[in-house]
């Protein structure tokens, strides 16, 4: 069965961060620098963050990849420490080949019956990088049978039936590939607890909307069921889920219906209906929930000079309610718009056709109680942010031509990530862009060959007053720091949890792929630099140096 595995006047500030995080992700609060020097004592600066002096700074983490083709499990490693060594060895492990079988339970001595086309879902327990978490799923086949590959560990494991209405199944304990427990039963339907009730919005019913039971930490307990025309719905729990009036029982997730349902008449008939925050289930026989009244966003997009913009989508979100809905739309010829939406407070925004002489975003504008008989609001985007910067080495002097810069605007409420062209430095180091204010993760890949690492930084571009071009401060690239070491197979299962290669008993691995990670201020990983490995499972990877020096030296 096949496996599923899932910028002349202004300098602005610079904010230096490791910058692979979330760009959903909060932002960082910590003081930047560009070297110790700008750290108060005793503090370093650790990538771009000034942090506290400790050996600490030194722990990265590990992920290697085997060749697509390859029998071998992938592997996390946490805890290396770059201030004993540069040298890491990495043996892969044999994948644990998990089989079974996921039944029902029956009634009375019956035997269980097989559970076809059920999604089986293995999450990594305790990830060793926890943003990076490893995920496998399959699906059962006609005879409840499933087959997948998993590295050894502990894994939590959710079987979801296709059947309608039985709700998810999760094991008390997680799966161990040292022990494993491969053979999922489900309970069987009469064991399951059934909660019934009305869903109503200002005393009316919402027939076609989906309710969900979950727990307190969001995981479903139910699968979803549709509200009736009467507005009866019913959900199948878990054996010995406690019902209200317990208030921690479990809570309510109401929204639309999927897209896909159906296709899509269901979710275009109840449009446009929010999705509500976590209820908790009622005390009596009725849920009844806000439902505000249909109320239509209106006005127009114009540029800088105020002429009207064509196709520009318009983004509309929700803000501080206890609903959320989010919808847009696209300006016509003349740039008008109109968004039906829920009388309530949005954030609004506008983004015209991405392209390097065009209008910027118009940035995130608030639209406070739109009313029940709606409301106008304009927007305008303004002309796009000219910006150059300089690119230097860790001794201050300006790079070759040829580092490749990347820069991507950071998503804010209503707009995912617009990548600017990747660029290159010209002779001087200098490079520059043409882009949406904003805040900006900038990427710099020095060319092969120079023994260089990577570098990542994060700006706030702001648009100047007139048409300036904004100077950015210098990025300067790190000192190198060359770690290297062998990727090998386990020579047998009984030392498949061995540290270091030897090539006499250690088949080596060509062309995995080892990547390095740290965490930023906010616990998120960021990539510091990847590698492959040759023929004989070497590898030389490039890395900022974030030892103190003298610390450890380089790979000879």
């Amino acid at each position: 069965m096949k496996r599923a595995a899932l910028p002349i006047r202004i300098a602005l500030p610079l904010l230096v961060t490791l910058g692979a995080c979330s760009l959903r992700a909060p932002r960082v609060e910590s003081t930047p620098c560009s070297n110790t020097s700008q750290c108060d004592r005793p503090s370093v600066c650790f990538l771009g963050e000034c942090r506290g002096h400790s050996a600490a700074l030194t722990l990265v983490a590990a992920e290697v990849r085997p060749p697509t083709n390859s029998p071998l499990a992938a592997a996390q490693v946490a805890g290396i420490d770059l201030h004993k060594s540069v040298v890491h060895d990495f043996p892969l492990a044999q994948p644990f080949a998990a089989t079974g079988t996921v039944t029902q339970a029956q009634d009375a001595a019956a035997a269980p019956s097989v559970v076809p086309n059920a999604l089986v879902t293995f999450t990594d327990h305790a990830p060793v990088i926890a943003d990076r978490v490893q995920q496998v799923s399959v699906r059962t086949d006609a005879s409840g049978a499933f087959d997948a590959g998993l590295p050894p560990g502990a894994w939590d494991v959710l079987v979801n039936p296709a059947a309608p209405l039985l709700p998810p199944y999760r094991p008390a304990a997680p799966l161990q590939t040292a022990a494993p427990k491969l053979d999922l039963v489900l309970p069987r339907v009469n064991s399951l607890v059934t909660f019934q009730a009305a869903l109503t919005a200002d005393g009316g019913v919402l027939a076609g909307a989906d309710v969900t039971a979950v727990d307190a930490t969001g995981n479903a307990l139910s699968a979803p069921a549709t509200v009736q025309l009467d507005g009866g719905f019913l959900l199948y729990l878990p054996p010995n889920t406690i019902l209200p009036p317990n208030p921690t029982a479990f809570f309510l997730q109401v929204g639309p219906p999927p897209a896909d349902i159906d296709g899509g008449s269901a979710a275009a008939a109840l449009s446009p209906l929010p999705s509500y925050d976590p209820l908790p289930p009622p005390t009596t026989p009725a849920v009844d929930v806000e439902l505000t009244a249909v109320a239509t966003l209106q006005g127009k997009v114009l540029d800088a000079s105020g002429a009207p913009l064509a196709f520009a989508r318009v983004y509309a979100r929700s803000d501080n309610l206890r609903w959320s809905l989010s919808r847009s739309t696209v300006s016509l010829a003349d740039g008008s718009y109109a968004l039906p939406l829920r009388a309530g407070d949005y954030l609004v925004e506008a983004a015209p056709i991405s392209s390097l002489d065009g209008p910027a975003v118009s940035g995130e504008q608030p639209v406070i109680s739109l009313p029940p008989a709606g409301a106008r609001l304009d927007l305008t985007c303004p002309t796009k942010v000219r910006a150059y910067g300089r690119v230097v080495r860790a001794d201050g002097s300006a790079v070759s031509a040829n580092y490749q810069v990347t820069a991507t605007r950071a998503a804010d409420h209503l707009l995912t990530a617009r990548t600017v062209d990747t660029v290159p430095t010209n002779t001087s180091g200098l490079w520059f862009f043409t882009a949406d204010p904003g805040r900006y993760r900038i990427e710099v890949i020095p060319p092969a060959g120079t023994g260089l690492p990577r570098k990542v930084v994060q700006i706030e571009l702001a648009a100047p007053a007139g048409n300036l071009q904004v100077v950015l401060p210098e990025i300067a690239i790190s000192p190198p720091l060359t770690v290297g070491g062998t990727v090998c197979a386990p020579a047998s299962p009984a030392i498949a949890n061995a540290t270091a290669c030897d090539p006499r008993i250690n088949p080596p691995v060509a062309n995995a792929t080892v990547s390095f990670y740290a965490l930023d201020a906010d616990g998120h990983s960021v990539l510091l630099g990847s590698a492959p490995t040759d023929s004989q499972g070497r590898y030389q990877a490039v890395l900022p140096d974030a030892v103190q020096p003298g610390a450890a030296a380089a790979v000879p």
